[in-house]
């Protein structure tokens, strides 16, 4: 067996393994919940495409789990579907990106590829997968334009995000056949109408969701208010460094909470970054700026700031490092220019620097992951199994009831809807969930059900006897035990005996 394909099989196999593990530790929050959810409890596919209309996001991850769902109610196997798909990109990375081995070894145990985009199971690895394909395919772009078309397509429909990076290559390769006067040839029209559907497709998918519910409070915000998740989102994604004096690590960055004022001129440096690593040719710079600008107006529309939306800058310099391999160098005046500066020898050590800080962050997170729940929700559940609660009525007030209901694999009564739920209506949750409206809403839901188990993040009146209390005249409670100290969530899951008297 060749030594390629030895660390080919070995580096796969061991990734594979550890986002196993990984996975048999991780307990799921609530965006994970929720879109497993959405899947598991729409009995056609027609009901599947109806529940996402207030997602924003296209429905390609949704119906793989829709997929899972029909075999299984145990999210475990959401879990492992995303891990065989992530390893897949690793597969795929292993076999084609021109890099060493140390420098593939470093990037998929960094964070992105063994934390955020693996362990915790999203739609963003699908992205990640056709991005990737399509950069293995880059070497002979012109005869595989359809395909490359076809993947860019396909990684717009994973998650809006991923648009700017699939738009952005687009326009590098029309860019590349206008030089050359290919533009428009009979041969490259497939590939133009294919990706033009997929934007066709997304398009549709966004435009009919209802988002009032998320758009409304970002309107509101003053321009600057929009515009610095973007503007630091480069740097935060490159120096992915999080703190780690907290067990609430994720999504922060270390350098951020130690200075904001450093961190400001930290971000604006970045955006030289690129001008360094690839100046020596034009057409990369052109597919890098573009997507910056491209991720720049993502958040400004949608004011996202955690760390799994800025791990996009990050994708896009290895994207950038992929793709320059099969460029030959140009003789340009930028490239004379700064040739006068020897950032040459600056690359080597820019780039090594980056992967060891992700290697790091990636070894920590994962780490964290498995001494400490990333979630309370299982914890709860495996509380009301091993105490025979399983089998009674299980109220929450909202949508702290979602995760609960995938590990119970039943949906739950949520107090806001009046009705058994499981995923979140992001557009219908309580407007003011405060004590007195939740013990009326538990006054009013004792009627028809004399006996059940509240569990819910709010707590009831700071009831926290072992024995039955009285809250009204009307239904008494048993304080039972509450669940919290996770990474991913600050919430408290207490849990409640509610009996009608």
């Amino acid at each position: 067996m060749k030594k390629e394909t030895t660390y080919l099989i070995l580096l796969t196999a061991i990734y594979f393994l550890v986002s196993f593990v990984g996975i048999l530790h991780h307990e799921l929050w609530l965006d994970e919940a929720h879109h497993y959810l959405l899947a598991r409890d729409s009995n056609s596919f027609v009901e599947l495409i109806q529940n996402t209309r207030y997602e924003g996001h296209p429905i390609l991850w949704n119906a793989l789990l829709y997929g899972i769902t029909r075999f299984s109610l145990n999210p475990f196997w959401m879990q492992f579907l995303h891990i065989l798909i992530s390893t897949s990109v690793v597969f795929i990375f292993l076999r084609k990106a021109p890099f060493n081995w140390i420098f593939k070894t470093l990037f998929i145990f960094g964070y992105f590829m063994i934390f955020e985009y693996n362990v915790i199971s999203r739609n963003y690895i699908l992205g990640v997968l056709f991005l990737f394909l399509a950069c293995s395919a880059f070497e002979k772009r012109e005869q595989k334009f359809t395909l490359i078309c076809f993947l860019l397509a396909l990684a717009v429909n994973s998650h809006l995000l991923f648009s700017v990076p699939a738009f952005a290559l687009l326009l590098t390769l029309l860019l590349e056949q206008l030089n050359s006067r290919e533009f428009l040839k009979k041969k490259f029209i497939p590939g133009y109408l294919i990706f033009m559907f997929g934007v066709i497709l997304i398009y549709f998918q966004i435009h009919y969701t209802h988002s009032d519910w998320f758009l409304e409070p970002i309107a509101q915000l003053s321009f600057i208010e929009k515009a610095t998740p973007g503007f630091v989102s480069f740097f935060k994604g490159v120096v992915a460094i999080p703190d780690f004096s907290s067990i609430h690590f994720w999504n922060t960055n270390l350098v951020v909470i130690w200075s904001k004022s450093a961190t400001t001129i930290l971000a604006l440096l970045m955006y030289l970054l690129p001008l360094v690593l690839f100046f020596k040719n034009r057409k990369t710079l052109f597919f890098i700026y573009i997507a910056l600008i491209g991720t720049q107006i993502f958040f400004f529309i949608t004011h996202r700031a955690s760390m799994r939306f800025q791990g996009m800058p990050f994708l896009l310099i290895i994207m950038g490092l992929w793709i320059e391999h099969y460029y030959i160098p140009e003789d340009s005046k930028l490239k004379k220019l700064l040739n006068t500066f020897r950032l040459t020898s600056a690359q080597k050590p820019i780039i090594y620097a980056i992967l060891i800080i992700h290697f790091g962050s990636g070894i920590y997170a994962y780490s964290m992951d498995h001494k400490y729940s990333f979630a309370s929700a299982k914890k709860t559940v495996d509380y009301l199994k091993s105490n025979k609660l399983y089998s009674q009525q299980i109220v929450s007030v909202t949508c702290e009831g979602t995760s609960i209901s995938a590990y119970l694999e039943k949906k739950v009564y949520f107090l806001c809807s009046n009705d058994y739920q499981s995923f979140c209506r992001w557009d219908s949750v309580c407007s003011n969930n405060n004590e007195a409206e939740i013990i009326a809403m538990i006054n009013k839901h004792a009627v028809t059900e004399p006996h059940f188990v509240y569990v819910s993040c709010y707590t009831l009146n700071d009831k926290r006897s072992k024995g039955w209390q009285h809250i009204n005249a009307n239904i008494k409670l048993r304080y039972l035990d509450s669940f919290g100290q996770s990474i991913g969530e600050t919430i408290t899951y207490y849990v409640y005996e509610v009996s009608k008297i």
